[in-house]
């Protein structure tokens, strides 16, 4: 409920037609009526709106850009998106010069830009190249960059990558700006204490949550364990710009390691009964798209991953009726989880009885 919600069309006119003498018409259809009728729909839009300005004006309930100009009153500015970088093969005519800003993709259209100029040599020349577009969808696997219509070269024969694209990192959402303003508007931070130095990380696209230890390898020495938006270790990439802007923000005397959290695999094998639909293959990538839903839960900070719920996870996949000798990491225990650990999806085993 919205402190307006009583100010409606029909609320508005009752309280004009009130006003006027008894004996005029105010009949539905009636002049007077006609005549106050469109003024007090435009007075309700006026109090829709006026509640729409009230919920822009809280962090809360802003979003877009006016959650932007909000926390931007505490100094935060939303990440934008990273692009993805990785190396483009092209093969063709020999002595061809491969211009920085050259354009392929994969054939679902997601383009590639090169960054830097190669020469094919002995038919062939590998160049760095990025998503034209920022976000984690040019994130791209081996062999899917293949498409060079919109090359304007002539003699090239082909492009593909040989290993993945990675880094792309898509903006930050509404939901986790707005969690890292309430962080900073509720978390005491204070000449370099601990909550400082999470917050610091935390403003370097690429990280999504950061724990802070102090005094980790005696006085005057801190850890920052740094976690990204799939809750494992960023790129190496991403934790030197953690430790090159923290090493610029410090106090003085303070020595800084920055290291990105230790992803501990957690590994699955099971017996399990189907009712004969689906295969092993099938089986297995549902039951590692659950246990990783659930994985992704975990933060840093010490936890423990529980057999019951990789047990619920295996149950819920596929066709699966029942199984038996579940282990997690070859046992049948709970996993305990240190401070600046997360665990991650490892190898699943799976037989069908």
């Amino acid at each position: 409920m919205t402190i307006f919600d009583s100010e409606t069309f029909d609320a508005i006119l009752e309280r004009m037609l009130a006003r006027l003498p008894s004996d005029i018409d105010k009949r539905e259809g009636s002049v007077v009526y006609d005549l106050l009728a469109p003024a007090a729909l435009e007075f309700a839009q006026a109090y829709v709106e006026m509640d729409n300005i009230l919920d822009l004006g809280f962090a809360e309930s802003a979003y877009g850009e006016y959650l932007d100009r909000k926390v931007a009153e505490q100094g935060l500015t939303r990440k934008a998106a990273i692009s993805a970088t990785g190396l483009l093969t092209f093969t063709g005519v020999e002595g061809l010069e491969i211009p920085t800003g050259t354009r392929v993709s994969t054939l679902d259209d997601l383009y590639f830009v090169t960054t830097e100029t190669g020469v094919i040599t002995n038919g062939t020349v590998n160049v760095a190249a990025e998503a034209e577009i920022g976000g984690a969808d040019g994130n791209v696997g081996v062999g899917l960059i293949t498409n060079t219509d919109a090359v304007e070269l002539d003699g090239i024969n082909g492009v593909t990558n040989n290993d993945v694209f990675s880094g792309g990192v898509d903006e930050e959402t509404d939901e986790q700006l707005f969690a890292r303003y309430q962080e900073r508007v509720t978390r005491p931070i204070t000449s370099g204490n601990k909550y400082q130095y999470e917050a610091w990380a935390k403003e370097i696209q690429g990280v999504a949550n950061a724990t802070c230890y102090p005094l980790w390898n005696g006085p005057g020495t801190v850890k920052v364990v740094v976690v990204d938006s799939e809750n494992r270790s960023p790129s190496q990439a991403v934790i030197d710009a953690v430790a090159a802007y923290i090493e610029e923000q410090r106090p003085v005397g303070a020595t800084v390691t920055v290291a990105g959290v230790t992803e501990v695999p957690i590994d699955v094998s099971a017996v399990i009964t189907t009712d004969g639909g689906d295969d092993v293959a099938t089986v297995t990538a549902s039951i590692i798209e659950n246990v990783s839903t659930y994985l992704k839960t975990f933060t840093t900070g010490g936890q423990i991953v529980r057999y019951s719920q990789i047990a619920n996870a295996v149950l819920d996949s596929g066709d699966i009726i029942d199984y038996s000798d579940l282990r997690v990491n070859g046992t049948v225990t709970n996993i305990s989880i240190a401070s600046d650990q997360v665990p991650v999806m490892g190898a699943v085993s799976i037989t069908i009885n």
